[in-house]
């Protein structure tokens, strides 16, 4: 997605401009499957009302039409038992039971006085100013202990893979300013808009680019048996591939390019048309589990979907699709894909008995770079690769590593690569 920003961004101000692709179709983590009647989201999972770049391109791309709204109910847990909240409505924490009184009014005065001048939520350059320390004890000195603890921990690992303790409080505070947005669908697929950008650009798909090197002004490429020479590179793939394919970066580009990821399973189960959902899950879009490891999700399970409060589909059956922890995804990273869907079964027998026995299909999808970690520093390092690359740089970098943790945020790093091309090119040579 950040690619195809830059390019949509880019060919709209009259460049000529080429995707090169090396899958055989264009998205990346936005990846939208046919399952079990129902169109499944099997990368990124929800958008939100709170994007500030998403629903432009979908404007443009005439999908605005195919955008609507989950149930606004959630689900967290709290000593083995699960609460229903409502996040546009900050009572429900308390009315769940999933916080007391005074956790609430902790996590209440802890959010007004995160306020402070407006950022772009998106980009993490912006929230270089907050990357100065570890979220779990700023957030329990802020907005306490419970609430650290049974919310704020699970949002973070059910959306992301990675605990709060390990989080910069940079990401936490651009994640607070989310407040009062809806989770989103999209009838038909979130791929639908990738699919759409890419019918308006230049995309070639299949090819694989082993090496970029600046040389005289150009950048060359090689890709597959070929060579390219372009005037502008924007190198938007995750931060490992980035790293083998860019030829002697500098300390600026070495810094971010150290970026290391969480993994995750997807895993989809299609249930038997007779089955109904227990009544813990009526009416919730999903559950975010803690990370710790005694927690409700055990150490397997980071959230888990209901795809009926996602988007309503008639006559579909039900499907519930989960999505793994790191540590459980680097686990299974040698099992078969049978034995992955035999371990999370026996995850939900435990807690809804006789579930195992209508689950009539399944899928996975394994994702070895699902999410960039986020820990302190990265938001600064992004910050001083924007201010301080050299201008004569041809080869500019863009993609998740270099922004926030979710789709808005990739984008956001395309657009400013594009920003920054066209100020170049007006400057000239």
């Amino acid at each position: 997605m950040a690619g195809l920003a830059a390019a949509e961004s880019l060919y709209s101000s009259g460049f000529k401009v080429e995707i090169v692709e090396q899958a055989a179709v264009v998205g990346g983590r936005v990846k939208s499957v046919a399952f079990h009647g129902r169109t499944i989201e099997c990368g990124a999972q929800f958008p939100s009302t709170g994007y500030r770049h998403i629903p432009q391109l979908f404007e443009r791309m005439g999908l605005a039409g195919s955008i609507e709204k989950a149930s606004p109910w959630a689900a967290y847990e709290r000593k083995g038992q699960l609460h229903k909240i409502n996040p546009r409505r900050p009572i429900t924490f308390m009315t769940s039971g999933l916080l007391r009184w005074n956790e609430l009014f902790d996590l209440a005065r802890g959010s007004i006085s995160n306020g402070g001048a407006p950022r772009d939520r998106s980009c993490y350059a912006a929230y270089a100013p907050d990357d100065v320390e570890e979220a779990l004890p700023w957030c329990t000195r802020k907005m306490g202990r419970g609430a650290s603890e049974h919310l704020l921990d699970a949002t973070i690992h059910g959306f992301y893979f990675y605990s709060l303790a390990s989080t910069s409080r940079a990401l936490v505070s651009a994640l607070m300013s989310f407040r009062g947005s809806e989770a989103l669908a999209i009838r038909g697929g979130w791929d639908s808009l990738p699919r759409a950008m890419a019918k308006t650009l230049n995309v070639r798909t299949g090819l694989c680019v082993h090496r970029l090197i600046e040389q005289a002004g150009r950048v060359k490429a090689f890709v597959d048996k070929d060579t390219i020479e372009y005037d502008w590179v924007i190198l938007a793939v995750p931060a490992p591939a980035a790293n083998r394919i860019l030829v002697a970066p500098n300390a600026l580009e070495s810094c971010v390019l150290q970026t290391r990821y969480a993994s995750t399973v997807h895993v989809a189960l299609g249930m038997h048309p007779d089955w109904s959902l227990p009544k813990s899950l009526n009416g919730i879009h999903g559950i975010l589990l803690s990370a710790n490891e005694h927690a409700w999700g055990e150490g397997l399970v980071a959230s888990m979907v209901v795809e009926s409060a996602r988007l309503s589909v008639v006559n579909a059956p039900e499907t519930l699709t989960l999505m793994l922890t790191d540590s459980a995804a680097r686990r299974f990273a040698e099992n078969t894909d049978d034995y992955v869907i035999e371990e999370v079964v026996k995850w939900l027998e435990a807690r809804w008995a006789g579930i195992g026995s209508s689950v009539v299909s399944h899928r996975v999808q394994r994702w070895n770079l699902a999410e960039p970690l986020t820990p302190v520093g990265r938001a600064r390092n992004v910050q001083q690769y924007r201010i301080y690359l050299p201008t004569q740089r041809k080869v500019l970098l863009c993609g998740d590593y270099m922004g926030m943790p979710w789709t808005d945020g990739a984008v956001e790093t395309g657009l400013w690569a594009a920003d920054r091309i066209r100020m170049l090119a007006r400057k000239g040579p």
